[in-house]
């Protein structure tokens, strides 16, 4: 079986999504990628896990150059590869550390971004910024010992925060802050040795195993906002060699119920199968969440915005899955989360900024078709998403969104990209406009390392 999958044509979708068949080369996209697909360049995959595809976010470091008379045999890691999906980190470079003075790496990159457009609506997840350092970071990976792997990610982001008067309080994220400084990111400790046991446990700062996203996209789409979780936590899971894996995790947040016996510990599970191949591969997956305030997007949201909360009535778990299959140059991805119960009105209402609506059940799905091919000697790619959803007014979400792309690997390590995008707002009868935007999204990406 083929495993060069991982690093190839998932620029389609680089900036959409991140599925476990993304590409480490192209990376310009955001709605939900499905891309895994040709042109792929087998990368290693050895040391931590955690995940974004098509960004350019490297989260692994390049082994110091061997002595030129030795002979360097590739090898790919099934389970880094399927580790890095279940933690949203494909598509970072990675490479052995051999000695000890090549046991620490450094890798990283830069995201720059500009928009165009009717960007006054106040969406979540989307970077109504002119010109935009979305994200500069440097990642930090070390090789501690055959059991011992650490990891830490700093960024830079400059993107939109929450605009006034805006039809919406959306922002461009409430994960990646905050803005204009410089984070500790992703910080963890991850143990395991495949050659011995399937079983891993990680502990620290990194993306939950909720659902599949890139991580700093051009436009997050509507199911990445109800799923992207940053969270401090323990998690302990397997990988096989066949492909099947899972996990366990907790952690706590801010926020937390008043009327329930709740602590504040979120607890949450993962199981998925991925078969990587370049002529035919596919994964999927289901995650729970015992309760969406862990989930970064909606804990925000919690209260409506007509006032702000540190608690909360009613506690509300979800559910979220994800599919995607590649043959030859085409992809398909599907992404789809929801809560598996209504907010109180209090918490989360289906009438804007407003709690004397019904009790909002939010859900978000993201459809995602891509092609990607090699012209000019260059690795391209182009696709198209279409991503809806329902009572998620008060998550500053859009009713439906139609979105297209192409992104192109310019020159070695480069990829410039463009997005254009179509959003309805909900109708006046959720207390929304009704009215629909477009807007025009480019991205010029390096990585290094």
């Amino acid at each position: 079986m083929k495993l060069k999958l991982v690093v190839a044509s998932m620029s389609v979708l680089g900036l959409i999504s991140s599925p476990v068949f993304a590409d480490t080369t192209t990376t310009t996209t955001t709605a939900t990628t499905t891309a895994k697909h040709k042109h792929h360049k087998v990368r290693h995959h050895r040391a931590h896990h955690v995940a974004q595809t098509h960004e350019y976010k490297d989260s692994g470091a390049l082994a110091a150059p061997a002595p030129a008379p030795v002979v360097m045999v590739q090898q790919v890691d099934t389970h880094q590869i399927i580790y890095d999906g279940m933690s949203q980190n494909i598509g970072r470079s990675r490479q052995a550390l051999p000695d000890w003075f090549n046991r620490i790496g450094v890798a990283g990159g830069v995201n720059f971004d500009a928009h165009w457009g009717n960007r006054s609506m106040g969406y979540e997840g989307e970077n109504r910024q002119r010109l935009a350092l979305n994200d500069a970071y440097l990642n930090i990976g070390a090789t501690v010992n055959d059991w011992s792997k650490a990891f830490a990610s700093l960024s830079f982001s400059n993107p939109s925060a929450q605009l006034t008067g805006a039809p919406l309080n959306g922002q461009y994220s409430n994960v990646y802050t905050p803005v204009n400084r410089l984070n500790l990111e992703q910080g963890y400790l991850t143990i395991a040795n495949y050659d011995v046991s399937p079983i891993f446990f990680q502990v620290g700062k990194q993306y939950t195993d909720y659902g599949r996203y890139t991580i700093h996209p051009l436009e997050r789409t509507l199911a990445q906002v109800m799923t992207e979780s940053l969270q401090t936590s323990a998690k302990l899971g397997f990988i096989t060699q066949m492909g099947l894996h899972g996990d366990i995790y907790a952690f706590d947040t801010g926020v937390r119920a008043t009327t329930q016996l709740h602590s504040g510990t979120v607890y949450g599970a993962g199981l998925g199968y991925d078969q990587l191949n370049d002529q035919l591969g596919f994964d999927v997956g289901v995650g729970y969440m015992s309760d969406l305030s862990g989930v970064s997007d909606i804990a925000s949201a919690l209260g409506n915005g007509y006032a702000a909360k540190t608690t909360y009535r009613h506690l509300v778990g979800g559910i979220a899955a994800y599919g995607d299959v590649n043959s030859g140059p085409f992809s398909f991805g599907v992404r789809y989360t929801t809560a598996l119960q209504s907010f109180n009105p209090s918490d989360l209402s289906n009438q804007y900024n407003s709690a004397t609506g019904q009790g909002a059940r939010p859900w978000a799905a993201d459809f995602t078709a891509g092609f990607g091919f090699n012209a000019w000697a260059k690795n391209q790619n182009v696709y198209v998403s279409y991503q809806t959803g329902n009572n998620a007014i008060n998550l500053a979400l859009p009713k439906n969104r139609y979105l297209g792309g192409y992104n192109i690997d310019m020159w070695k390590n480069t990829n410039l990209g463009l997005e254009v995008a179509h959003d309805t707002a909900y109708s006046s009868g959720n207390g929304g406009t009704g009215r629909g935007s477009n807007t025009i999204g480019a991205r010029a990406s390096v990585k290094f390392g």
